[in-house]
């Protein structure tokens, strides 16, 4: 039996903490936040005790998952690390650069194993995708595209009330926090991401520095190219992925920012286009299946399939996205 802690008592961490409820494998041992009623709560409803930190119970649990905000990964992740804990740590690693270059060596350097929790890659309609592509079935890849809108945080005047993603002290905007999903998808499914062009927007004047919309065009190392097309500000919700391949098409689509509903591909051999419909709602499966992975992971002692090492990638680019759209010029990335 695997024991947990969690860390951060927020909306995230009930997906997890749900997902970890369905493992026969696991328990939650700890439930840490700095609000001591909702580590209370959540502790009350999926187990363990309340803490005010991990090392007050780092001696009672076996692995630790990190859901707290992106600007508070830096000093958690390395306590957990030095403590030789397992890591689950949720999406953006970090903010900056700086931090999440710290996180990464730290890991690296204890040979700690660590997971960047990009839940996308667990998504049943995103898997047929990546298996189509990777088969090599559609060939070669030439262009592969993300278009994403819907209203996000900060829509309709949602940041008059509390949300951690607009408050001005911990918000980071779209760029870090939700396009991480879409970078690490590109560098998932279609290749190592050499340059980006970008433009963004701030659509809400109140929130100076929160970007909710962008267009994003980049260069991959394999000679394709990619882009972005996402916004937070959308009064209409649409959700699309797809590949253009030298031998086929292959597209995953919905009518919302987060839902995919249908899987279409055409190859060059094919009279018709084929459709598959697939139910794929962003819920708590994607979580379980994510949450099983790191499960196996400590279990085998392996390191799981997205490290330490892609959530630096991935905030590495999203901050040359803002510095492109900051400067008006191409940015290349260090992949070093």
């Amino acid at each position: 039996m695997i024991k947990f802690a969690i860390i951060g008592a927020g909306g995230i961490a009930v997906q997890h903490a749900e997902a970890l409820s369905k493992l026969e494998n696991t328990i939650i041992e700890a439930v840490i936040d700095t609000d001591q009623e909702k580590a209370k709560a959540m502790a009350a409803k999926y187990g363990g005790q309340a803490y005010k930190s991990l090392e007050d119970c780092y001696k009672k649990v076996d692995a630790v998952s990190i859901l707290t905000p992106p600007s508070t990964h830096r000093q958690l992740c390395l306590n957990a690390i030095a403590l030789d804990k397992p890591i689950i740590c949720e999406k953006p690693l970090s903010i900056s650069v700086e931090d999440a270059q710290a996180i990464a060596d730290g890991a690296e350097q204890k040979n700690s194993l660590f997971m960047t929790a990009f839940n996308m890659r667990f998504r049943k309609s995103y898997r047929r995708l990546k298996d189509t592509i990777s088969s090599g079935t559609i060939g070669d890849p030439i262009n592969y595209w993300c278009q994403r809108l819907g209203l996000g945080a900060g829509g309709t005047g949602g940041w008059k009330g509390y949300n951690w993603r607009t408050d001005p002290s911990l918000l980071c905007g779209m760029t870090i926090e939700s396009l991480s999903h879409d970078i690490d998808m590109i560098r998932w499914m279609a290749g190592e991401i050499e340059s980006v062009k970008a433009y963004t927007n701030e659509s809400i004047t109140e929130l100076p520095g929160f970007d909710d919309n962008a267009n994003v065009v980049m260069k991959l190392k394999n000679g394709a190219i990619a882009s972005i097309h996402a916004s937070w500000s959308s009064h209409i919700g649409l959700n699309a992925r797809g590949m253009i391949g030298s031998e086929g098409t292959a597209i995953v689509e919905g009518h919302s920012i987060w839902h995919t509903d249908r899987f279409r591909f055409k190859t060059a051999d094919m009279e018709y286009e084929q459709m598959e419909m697939i139910e794929d709602k962003l819920d708590a499966l994607s979580y379980l299946e994510e949450v099983r992975h790191f499960v196996s992971c400590v279990e085998k002692d392996q390191q799981p399939q997205t490290t330490a090492r892609d959530g630096l990638m991935t905030v590495k680019i999203s901050q040359a996205i803002l510095s492109s759209a900051k400067t008006n010029e191409t940015v290349m990335i260090n992949a070093g």
